[in-house]
């Protein structure tokens, strides 16, 4: 993440966000939404570039989010967990090894997909859907911080909720049908309701 940092703003009224300027969008999210007293368990997912830049977005983000403890009074415990930046199965299966291990039974569950590479949303949903099967756990937010660029410059941001494109998922794996025509007519069906 070598971005500076922004206001992200929000047309959801579901996902609020504070008007601090933050490197990660969640900050902006936790500290509109932390209360004094809450417990939350934060896992960073790393991917080690050969030049050492994970290490500053670790201690950037741990640094940001202590800020939101602060003023939130909320209390934060960290995890990280570090993989190298490498596409292959491997390192896929056991980032999910990693992350399944650090779920925690009837847990709320809260993401920021913001930045790294392709995979992570992917190995991310898989876990969730995992720990929603398996685990009891919710599945509360899913963000995203949008930029819209004008020249190679930052203009606008705002924090999305990436949650219906995760029920989508879950909705095409509910369909039992053998016909191909009959699914997508029964998948059509579904996104009208």
């Amino acid at each position: 993440n070598n971005t500076d940092k922004h206001i992200y703003s929000s047309e959801d009224k579901s996902i609020s966000a504070s008007k601090t300027p933050v490197y990660y969008p969640v900050s902006a999210f936790l500290e509109r939404n932390l209360k004094h007293g809450d417990e939350l368990k934060v896992v960073l997912l790393a991917k080690q570039d050969e030049y050492g830049q994970f290490k500053c977005n670790i201690d950037k983000c741990i640094e940001e989010m202590n800020a939101v403890s602060e003023l939130t009074g909320a209390q934060l415990r960290y995890k990280v967990i570090e993989t190298r930046f490498s596409e292959d199965q491997s390192t896929h299966d056991g980032l999910l090894s990693m992350i399944v291990d650090e779920l925690e039974e009837k847990a709320h569950i809260l993401a920021d997909i913001t930045y790294g590479p392709k995979d992570l949303p992917i190995v991310l949903f898989t876990a969730m859907n995992f720990s929603e099967k398996f685990l009891g756990c919710e599945i509360d937010n899913i963000l995203y911080g949008q930029a819209v660029f004008s020249n190679g410059k930052v203009v606008s941001t705002r924090i999305c909720d990436m949650i219906p494109l995760y029920c989508l998922n879950s909705l095409t794996n509910t369909i039992q049908c053998s016909d191909p025509e009959d699914a997508k007519k029964i998948l059509k069906a579904l996104l009208s309701i």
